[in-house]
């Protein structure tokens, strides 16, 4: 019996110390990571701040053993997140946002052997070529998670920084898939109105069009806020003409006003005016890159239905600005070319 006392006392103490040993280890653990994703920020912070987007791309969800369920209110501050797993349950809420610019949640994780707080900040910056996305994880664990940590020899920082990594990489598969969305409508054979618009005429490689005609765009929509001039429709560019690679173009930016503009002799922003008349329209909801594509569709409906192309030149209108249009699988462009 003495033994036993002896022993029963020695796991005690043992006990006893273990506590004490782990009670004084350093439960804290951080981590930070930053990554490239190739979208708009405005589109990267939608996504983020918004849990029911997160199971086609948060890492831990892919797993089969685990399972989520969102609170009534999917976004915004106080947003809840609620997930089960064989590690272990948690939640994930929204604590503070500034919209396009970063998210702050806390986490709380209910694991089998204790209990983790972490807080989980990600920071965005604009780059030109996407969004630089900047993940640092603070937590904290009980006494129960550290002595599993360390016997374990789990690392908390490392893992969630592999789990982030994962996570940030999946997001950005998710929203090229969006981004990447398209359809293309031919509409037919439509009568259009015409009327007065003012525009700005220059020749370029195909290569450096875009930037090109947004410089024009920009500078006529100058012209017209500092002379007061109302627009009366979207922005558009006249293609007057091609060369045979289609490699060069010469073309005009244009926006159309309500009435005839005079803007002086040596002005480079003059006033057209483009007469009512027939012709072939094709839209297109997605990235510029379809373009060729819709033109294609529209030179086809032409071809088919016997039709003889005008000798007004062809032009796109741009009905969304891109600028105020985060998915560009949202931008809407019309194709129209005139026939006889």
């Amino acid at each position: 019996m003495k033994a036993l006392k002896y022993i029963f006392i020695l796991l005690l103490v043992l006990i006893i110390a273990g506590a004490v040993y782990f009670s004084l280890q350093d439960g804290s653990y951080e981590t930070e990571s930053k990554q490239l994703v190739e979208a708009p920020v405005d589109l990267v912070y939608s996504e983020l701040a918004d849990f029911s987007n997160w199971e086609k791309w948060y890492e831990r969800a892919q797993n089969e053993d685990y399972s989520a369920s969102l609170s009534n209110q999917t976004a915004g501050v106080d947003a809840v997140y609620t997930y089960n797993s064989d590690d272990g349950n948690g939640t994930i809420t929204v604590e503070r946002l500034d919209p396009n610019k970063s998210i702050e949640y806390a986490i709380n994780h209910d694991g089998r052997l204790g209990k983790r707080e972490a807080t989980l900040s990600i920071d965005l910056q604009k780059q030109e070529i996407g969004t630089l996305v900047t993940s640092a994880i603070k937590g904290d664990q009980d006494l129960g998670s550290k002595i599993f940590t360390t016997l374990t020899g789990a690392d908390l920082a490392n893992n969630w920084e592999n789990n982030i990594t994962a996570t940030v990489e999946n997001m950005e598969s998710v929203l090229e898939e969006k981004m990447n969305l398209k359809t293309i409508n031919v509409d037919g054979l439509i009568q259009y109105s015409g009327g007065y618009y003012l525009y700005m005429s220059s020749s370029s490689t195909m290569a450096n069009f875009s930037n090109l005609q947004s410089q024009m765009t920009q500078q006529i929509r100058s012209f017209m806020q500092a002379n007061n001039i109302d627009t009366y429709g979207a922005p558009m560019v006249i293609y007057e003409k091609f060369d045979e690679p289609r490699e060069n173009v010469i073309f005009s930016a244009a926006i159309p006003v309500q009435n005839r503009i005079l803007t002086g002799v040596d002005s480079k922003i003059l006033c057209g005016f483009m007469e009512p008349g027939s012709a072939v329209k094709v839209t297109l909801k997605g990235k510029y890159k379809y373009l060729e594509e819709a033109w294609n569709k529209a030179e086809n409906y032409i071809v088919v239905n016997g039709l003889e192309k005008s000798e007004v030149p062809p032009y796109e209108v741009y009905k969304t600005d891109p600028y105020k249009t985060p998915n560009p699988a949202n931008y809407l462009t019309e194709i129209y070319i005139p026939i006889k």
